[in-house]
């Protein structure tokens, strides 16, 4: 697995990156600590999670309990030496309150939640520390120096932020030049065949101000797996299970570019994920696709994406969907 260097950071990362949304969720802890076996032992480098991760995001209003963060940091115990051969990234930032919605990147709450994800991973530092979402209640430079803050204490050696809108991060990328922060490592968001034309202006700036871009649901949820086309729903599915930001992808539009995507898939021999993985690794200024594996088998088949080299007249006919 080649691995690449994630913006201006020390870090060198996979290609593909394990997504761990599900451990804990509809993924058991055993099943959570089999795939990350097989990660690890693969090549992949790049463990994503959150505080916000675990059964509780299916919850009304929902929250995270950080199940996914302690199934880590379990699977870390047991495994002493895979600490240092993976570069841990968490989140922070989205609603861990089951009480009530209280979203934050105030300073008072990312100092608590590190605490938290630190006690919960099973480690003294976190590698890549990430704002989930933009908080609109909270000074974008309180957040900001807050997190650059946490690099000088040790606690994490490098911030980046996701689901942040060109604007949003153009405004971060000001704040930190201007009060002479830590640099902004990364950028975690959206990414892939279908969404691409949304998404093309924050991966052009993040590219031109050498931020790494992570690109999160490279496969659409399951959707570019074709597994549900022609209306099916397999009972093992993420629709099936309740995923509420599937359902985006259930449009005429989309459902078209599927179809267009299992032709070339058939003519070419092969697998949609695969095209898929690629098409989005081959886009200029992304560093790593964010896997969210359910099942081992998953592992191998992107990472055979990543070793695709396509006939231009592919990747021609995938940028076109």
């Amino acid at each position: 697995m080649q691995k690449v260097k994630l913006g201006t950071s020390n870090l060198k990362v996979s290609q593909i990156g394990l997504g761990t949304m599900a451990f804990g969720r509809w993924i058991s802890e055993a099943d959570s600590d089999a795939i990350l076996d097989h990660a690890v032992n693969s090549g992949i480098n790049l463990i994503d999670t959150a505080d916000y991760y675990g059964p509780g995001q299916d919850e009304k209003p929902a929250y995270g309990d950080g199940t996914s963060e302690t199934i880590i940091g379990n699977w870390l115990s047991h495994n002493p030496g895979a600490r240092s051969k993976i570069v841990l990234a968490t989140k922070v930032g989205s609603n861990t309150n089951p009480v009530m919605s209280n979203p934050s990147l105030s300073r008072e709450h990312i100092l608590q939640q590190i605490d938290s994800s630190l006690e919960r991973l099973q480690t003294d530092h976190i590698d890549l520390y990430q704002a989930h979402l933009f908080d609109n209640s909270t000074p974008l430079a309180e957040t900001l120096t807050t997190l650059s803050g946490l690099v000088d204490d040790g606690k994490i050696r490098y911030y980046g932020v996701s689901n942040y809108t060109e604007y949003q991060l153009s405004l971060a990328l000001g704040i930190i030049k201007d009060r002479r922060l830590n640099p902004m490592t990364s950028l975690q968001n959206r990414y892939n065949i279908l969404s691409k034309h949304d998404d093309q202006d924050v991966l052009k700036l993040a590219q031109r101000s050498h931020v790494g871009f992570l690109a999160y649901s490279p496969l659409a949820r399951g959707v570019l797996t074709g597994k549900y086309l022609n209306g099916a729903m397999p009972s093992s599915s993420r629709a099936a299970q309740g995923e509420p930001l599937i359902k985006e992808y259930f449009n005429d539009a989309d459902q078209q570019a599927v179809e267009k995507l299992k032709t070339i898939s058939d003519e070419s021999g092969i697998p949609m994920s695969q095209l898929a993985f690629a098409g989005v690794l081959s886009i200029p200024g992304i560093t790593t696709a964010l896997l969210g594996a359910s099942k081992v088998s998953y592992i191998d088949d992107a990472i055979k994406a990543a070793g695709l080299k396509l006939p231009q007249s592919v990747m021609t006919q995938i940028k076109s969907l």
